[in-house]
């Protein structure tokens, strides 16, 4: 009976290779390659002598410390360069992790920034069509914060909350993202602090701007409900569906009926704020009016209350798009906060180790990438095995490109391409359940070890201690 298992397994796996063998090639790969970090490095202007922790060896060290576990430190990377050195019939070079640390300094930001949002806007705007939505591409805006190492430098640039006492607290930035619905890549992302000036949300991403395309979809929380935002996306030929703000008073007895609960409306300009607008001029630009579609949901789950949602968008096309579409459409916003929490706990980002500023900037960028590179894979696997790729689960993928690795680096080209074959197959199968109305109490049942907290600075705590 084994022997019988073993053999449909092979013949399972020669399958698989055929099928790869006989298609133009694995979509994606040069998402992977060596090449596009090497064209990187050079458009940043990098140049570096021949030593063991060139940018290349850096880059991937620093992706190893994110992928392997959350709490990866620089001599575990420098212990994995020297496992792959020694791998490849070379010298192994020293545990210590102060001269990878130093190359970490010297990588430029540009780099990993770039890097990301190559391989999140290439793998996006080459989904496939049945990946899309109605043939059009859908970006997601979403924001969330990272705490960090408590040290001097981070807090002058990312200061704590003010309701947290001087040497108690983290310090704290803010971060915005653009996520690609069909593939789940990181589009481009906007940092800065949680406090002071032009620090909120809607600044960091208008930022951002420039990443979207003519026709794209953008859709966002009540928060991004904004007249201005509307107007000036609309005018770069931008479309957006985004909650409605509670301020905003929705009566749909009024304006051009498209249904139950669907009408077209006209919203005229507010009044000019200072505290709103750039400058006067900033508001004279913008149009009088603007038609608007409001949508509303009614949300009906066995044991919870019933609830509205309305929606706002300028899809003005009931025929094209129907109140369906839309409130389907819109209940798929809610993959950014998959995604987010993919990126902060299965990736460890929640908190950030790094101890300056230009640092931790690195240290958010590399993460953002390791993600990508996790959704090319997965794309892949979707690709090949005919899934859509938010059928499968980022947490099994990375688990298992995380084990994989290794055995890349001293297989055969022959070995090399049936651990491709079996590392898509075995991602295409760990799809994310179906579990409608699950419900789960928000609690552990494993206690950790129980610690007192820190009521002032530990300097201070630390001299209290006996002898």
């Amino acid at each position: 009976m084994a022997q019988r298992t073993k053999e449909s397994v092979s013949c399972q796996v020669e399958s698989e290779i055929k099928k790869l063998e006989s298609s133009e090639g694995l979509p994606f790969r040069e998402l992977l390659s060596a090449e596009m970090i090497r064209a990187a490095l050079e458009s940043a202007g990098v140049e570096f002598r021949d030593r063991i922790y060139n940018p290349m060896v850096t880059l991937y060290a620093f992706l190893s410390q994110v992928i392997a576990k959350k709490d990866s430190s620089c001599q575990d990377a420098a212990s994995r360069v020297s496992a792959d050195r020694v791998a490849q019939g070379k010298k192994a070079c020293s545990p210590d992790g102060s001269s990878y640390c130093a190359a970490r300094a010297r990588l430029p930001l540009e780099v990993t920034e770039n890097l990301t949002r190559e391989t999140g806007q290439t793998l996006h705007q080459r989904a496939q069509p049945n990946w899309r939505w109605k043939g059009r591409d859908v970006v997601i805006v979403d924001g969330s914060t990272d705490t960090m190492a408590d040290t001097e430098e981070n807090q002058a640039e990312f200061p704590q909350s003010k309701n947290q006492k001087k040497g108690l607290g983290f310090p704290i930035l803010r971060f915005v993202t653009f996520l690609s619905l069909s593939v789940g890549t990181v589009l481009d992302c906007a940092i800065g602090a949680c406090r002071g000036k032009k620090t909120g949300e809607q600044s960091l991403f208008r930022q951002m701007w420039d990443s979207l395309k003519f026709g794209d979809i953008l859709m966002g929380d009540r928060l991004y409900d904004a007249y201005r935002d509307i107007a000036l996306l609309k005018a770069r030929g931008v479309d957006v569906v985004f909650g409605k703000k509670q301020s905003r008073r929705c009566d749909f007895r009024s304006g051009k009926s498209l249904g139950p609960d669907d009408h077209v409306v006209v919203w005229k300009k507010p009044k000019y704020d200072p505290s709103r607008f750039e400058s006067r001029e900033e508001w004279e630009s913008l149009p009088d009016t603007i038609g608007m579609r409001e949508v509303r949901a009614k949300i009906r789950r066995k044991g919870f209350r019933n609830r509205d949602v309305i929606i706002v968008t300028n899809l003005l096309d009931g025929d094209l798009y129907s109140a369906k579409d839309l409130t389907d459409l819109f209940a798929q916003r809610w993959h950014c906060e998959l995604d987010l929490r993919s990126i902060k706990r299965a990736l460890g980002m929640h908190h950030l180790r790094c101890k300056t500023p230009e640092m931790v900037r690195k240290e958010l960028w590399t993460h953002l990438l390791a993600y990508n590179l996790i959704r090319v894979r997965m794309a892949q696997a979707a690709a090949v095995h005919g899934i859509m790729p938010r059928k499968l689960s980022f947490t099994a993928a990375k688990n298992i490109i995380h084990n994989f690795a290794p055995h890349f680096v001293t297989a055969s080209e022959a070995g090399r391409r049936r651990l491709e074959i079996e590392l898509l197959q075995l991602i295409a199968r760990c799809k994310v359940g179906n579990r409608p109305g699950r419900k789960e109490p928000r609690a552990v049942k494993k206690r950790e070890q129980k610690y007192s907290y820190l009521t002032k600075p530990r300097t201070k705590a630390r001299k209290g201690l006996p002898a």
